[in-house]
């Protein structure tokens, strides 16, 4: 029991290492990477279309009540229903929709994410 336990935690600090990871190395390669427009597009899509539903299925799902399958679709998913939602809300606030506001959006989602994540953890 302790040692399925102890899996599972090392399990989850890996994938929250790897997340973080990922989140930071998009979001610089997709705000300062000038070498060319297609990296840009690639990690800018993969930061905006696909980590902040992976940080939220991770929120809302334990590991072994869904596939890694199931968890993709609904990343891309919630991805696409979460971010324009928060930017869209956001511009009938007063802020202007440009390229910053929209990586702090996500930025913020992944942060708050992961801090749940964390929470729920030591709860």
């Amino acid at each position: 029991m302790y040692l399925e336990r102890l899996k599972k935690d090392k399990i989850l600090k890996y994938t929250l290492t790897v997340i973080l990871g990922l989140a930071v190395c998009a979001s610089v390669s997709s705000i300062w990477l000038g070498i060319g427009q297609s990296f840009r597009i690639v990690f800018g899509s993969f930061y905006v279309l696909f980590l902040p539903g992976l940080v939220l299925t991770l929120v809302f799902f334990k590991e072994e009540e869904i596939d890694v399958i199931e968890r993709v679709a609904l990343s891309f998913a919630l991805s696409i229903a979460v971010v324009p939602l928060l930017v869209f809300y956001l511009n009938l606030i007063g802020m202007k929709i440009s390229t910053l506001n929209v990586f702090l959006v996500v930025a913020f989602i992944i942060g708050g994410s992961v801090g749940v994540i964390l929470w729920k953890r030591k709860k």
